[in-house]
């Protein structure tokens, strides 16, 4: 969860009503991530010990395995979460491309970190420095995104 990385997993609790994760992902990042002693896990462990941040049991989807192969265990936890949240989720925040086609193909709405981002800076919850500075941090942390979507962003916080 790049949003945890840049210390700014508060926004998607000021920005959207609900935020559910699979326990794979759960695990996956916060377990796994505080045997390495990655800070970002402890970020994400008190933003469920708080309780706005849910972490839900899944059991695998045939039909999601079946077309997501690639994916790895949480992508595909992500997608099996989704598909039998009732009421349908209205937006899916997944960064791997090819979990957000498949997600897409599911019919469901998918967005990632970079939208975040923009959307707490439209909604004045970051500057525009600040959003710039998140940006380029994500890809000092490994982010994968192409220059011509990194110099769209910039140029539409340059002309806000």
């Amino acid at each position: 969860m790049y949003l945890a990385k840049l210390g700014e997993i508060e926004l998607l609790k000021k920005l959207f009503k609900k935020v559910v994760v699979p326990d794979e992902v759960y695990e996956e990042v916060v377990l796994k991530g505080k045997e390495g002693g990655f800070l970002d896990s402890l970020i994400i462990e008190k933003a469920v010990k708080d309780g706005w941040l849910q972490v839900k049991k899944v059991r695998s989807d045939a039909d999601v395995l079946r077309f997501a192969p690639e994916l790895d265990a949480g992508e595909v936890e992500v997608l099996c979460l989704a598909r039998k949240i009732k009421p349908r989720p209205d937006l899916l925040l997944i960064d791997d491309a090819s979990a957000r086609a498949i997600a897409e193909s599911f019919g469901f709405s998918v967005k990632g970190t970079l939208y975040v981002i923009s959307m707490a800076f439209r909604k004045g919850l970051l500057t525009k420095n600040e959003a710039k500075e998140h940006i380029d941090k994500l890809v000092l942390v490994g982010f994968r995104i192409s220059q011509e979507i990194y110099l769209q962003l910039i140029k539409e916080l340059e002309s806000a």
